[in-house]
């Protein structure tokens, strides 16, 4: 008598696949896509499910739009550190973001509530870091840093609005044209070198 094996639900691949040809899971009964390609939409998946199944969800719910900036920047950093794990960033860009967030919150305070916070409290937040910073770049990482947060936040439905994020601008790189010299000059400085040079 043969004895048959049926597949435990754990056993079986956690996405199902839509009419739409995307790979979808409903979750507290919404459907969540992620994606067409089956590897890709397991790796999406299960960067996320921490955040979707677990208590963050209720979080965002219990605070009724009160969420202040700490819980935020804490969600958007488990988020990104489940993007670490799975390999889909690397840990220096993880660290930039705490780094970057850290400043945030310094600055407007961990407990500020999102729906309180003002442009004016973001020009105000570029301006200290212009003072802080002589590297456009370093000051531009840090807006990104933010703004892909707020972005983060409202695309999955943690905060239904977001501040102005978009009054606030990256500083514009100036890429210094590199001096060259003409033949002329090039024919001075070789007459004028001595043998050593």
């Amino acid at each position: 008598m043969k004895t048959s094996k049926r597949k435990t639900r754990s056993d079986k691949f956690p996405l199902t696949l839509h009419p739409t040809g995307q790979y979808c899971k409903k979750i507290k009964g919404k459907i969540r896509y992620f994606g067409t390609d089956k590897k890709k939409a397991l790796e999406r998946y299960l960067a996320q499910a921490t955040y979707l199944h677990g208590a963050q969800s209720l979080l965002q719910k219990a605070s009724n739009g009160k969420m202040t900036l700490k819980q935020l920047c804490g969600l958007y950093l488990q988020y990104q550190h489940s993007r670490v794990l799975a390999r889909a960033l690397t840990p220096k860009h993880y660290n930039d973001d705490i780094d970057s967030l850290g400043r945030l919150m310094s600055f407007l305070g961990q407990g500020c509530k999102i729906e309180s916070i003002s442009t004016l409290d973001l020009r105000n937040y570029k301006r200290k870091l212009q003072s802080a910073y002589a590297s456009v770049d370093r000051l531009n990482l840090n807006i990104s840093d933010m703004k892909a947060m707020f972005h983060w936040a409202r695309r999955n439905d943690v905060l239904e609005t977001i501040p102005n994020i978009d009054a606030i601008s990256k500083s514009r790189v100036v890429h210094k044209k590199m001096y060259t010299f003409n033949s002329e000059q090039i024919k001075k400085l070789l007459s004028a070198a001595d043998v050593k040079m």
